[in-house]
């Protein structure tokens, strides 16, 4: 993840989506929050304006030295990190994992993630995508008929005990990752060196 700051101070930090390269490219996917003082000035800025970015940080990326099927599970803004570790494994030709991909959202509406898989070409038809409803009593939500409730939930009824066997990534709202850990480490006890994540929220 990378930490940008405007020009009034304010600090926020983003994952990237892009995987690593020596083009100087660095992709952002940013949510535009209405009235968010970051945001809000961000999404002002002119073509040419430049900001202050400092990173990479963390340690929430690919091991591309790893034989395991891998986990991504997201909710919100996590699914900038996990479209870049999707990428990463397409891009390395990874040929043994195949890719469990969970994102949980609100209503259908905050639904995302199924274009950046198509967009992986060949290695799209090896990634499982289950999107994930956690409102269903919402308005929003009438006529959704696919998994309802929390999305570690979910990948706990999905996949069970496998995710043991599987390399983790995941990345969400605090509470979101909260439930993850507690699973992973406590309910599944998958070893740590096989979860992986960053707190910076």
């Amino acid at each position: 993840y990378v930490v940008l700051e405007d020009a009034a101070g304010v600090r926020r930090c983003y994952s990237m989506s892009n995987t690593a390269n020596e083009d100087g490219i660095w992709e952002l996917m940013i949510k535009r929050v209405p009235g968010g003082r970051f945001t809000t000035a961000l999404f002002a800025l002119a073509p040419g304006a430049t900001v202050d970015l400092a990173g990479p940080y963390g340690m929430a990326y690919l091991r591309t030295d790893v034989d395991r099927d891998v986990l991504c599970v997201a909710g919100g803004s996590g699914l900038s990190p996990m479209v870049s570790i999707l990428r990463g494994l397409a891009a390395n030709d990874l040929v043994s994992p195949e890719v469990h991909f969970f994102y949980g959202g609100r209503t259908p509406v905050d639904i995302c993630g199924s274009e950046q898989i198509d967009e992986l070409g060949a290695f799209a038809t090896r990634c499982h995508y289950t999107p994930v409803v956690s409102s269903v009593d919402d308005s929003r939500s009438a006529g959704w008929d696919g998994r309802c409730g929390f999305v570690h939930d979910a990948v706990l009824a999905q996949l069970g005990d496998r995710v043991a066997d599987m390399e983790v990534y995941f990345a969400g709202p605090p509470p979101m990752a909260e439930a993850m850990q507690r699973m992973l480490m406590i309910d599944l006890q998958v070893p740590f060196d096989q979860i992986h994540f960053d707190r910076f929220y």
